[in-house]
């Protein structure tokens, strides 16, 4: 009898070992999909440009992305002249904060439509930031 008890015992031990398994693959929807996972919406970590008010005056982020806002990071890697093209088409202006590893004087206002850039031999290297201390 006791072998029966044994064997009993570790039937239970599987089947909840398996419960558990398959609970847990189901709560991270693990599925056979080997490709990306499709997100919808903005990233809301991009620097994006041009910047407008929102109205709100007691609240943690008095600026959001405007309609025809972009990701600045598509500016990395493109010459100075041609991320200004890009950049105006968005009413934005591109601000060169430092170039060659030496710092440029800059405005100080707050500007939702200006991007502070780094470059680098005529390149875009580094977006520093939107609209100036915002």
């Amino acid at each position: 009898m006791s072998g029966q008890r044994v064997h009993r015992r570790l039937l239970r031990v599987a089947a909840a070992a398996l419960s558990i398994t398959v609970g847990a693959l189901a709560l991270t929807g693990c599925s056979d999909d080997s490709g990306e996972a499709k997100t919808k919406g903005r990233d809301l970590t991009a620097l994006q440009c041009p910047m407008e008010e929102t109205g709100e005056t007691g609240g943690a982020n008095p600026y959001r992305p405007a309609k025809n806002a972009f990701d600045t990071a598509e500016l990395l890697g493109l010459q100075l002249a041609e991320a200004r093209e890009k950049a105006a088409r968005h009413n934005c202006e591109i601000i060169v904060s430092r170039e060659d590893d030496k710092s440029r004087p800059v405005p100080i206002e707050i500007d939702p439509t200006r991007i502070y850039v780094y470059i680098a031999h005529g390149v875009v290297s580094q977006i520093e930031g939107v609209g100036g201390g915002l």
